[in-house]
């Protein structure tokens, strides 16, 4: 399962990041905190396949398909 699959108002363990993502965006999002064993909670599914709403520790962010579809999860509840 990926970032983009996980339905509203659900968490999950972050798994791992693909290695078909572009280095610096795998970078970047490393840096927000995007890493193994981290739980991220999801807030909203935009209408229209719109950005993704998740919360990561105390931090709000909007992801776009392309680069939540990159991010695997290990569970979700």
């Amino acid at each position: 399962m990926t970032l983009w699959e996980i339905p509203a108002k659900n968490s999950a363990q972050i798994d791992a990041l693909s290695q078909a993502l572009n280095p610096a965006v795998a970078a970047r999002l490393s840096e927000m905190g995007f890493t193994p064993g981290q739980d991220v909670y999801c807030l909203r599914r935009s209408p229209l396949q719109g950005p993704l709403v998740v919360q990561l520790g105390d931090c709000v962010y909007s992801l776009e398909r392309d680069v939540a579809n990159q991010i695997h999860l290990a569970h979700a509840s």
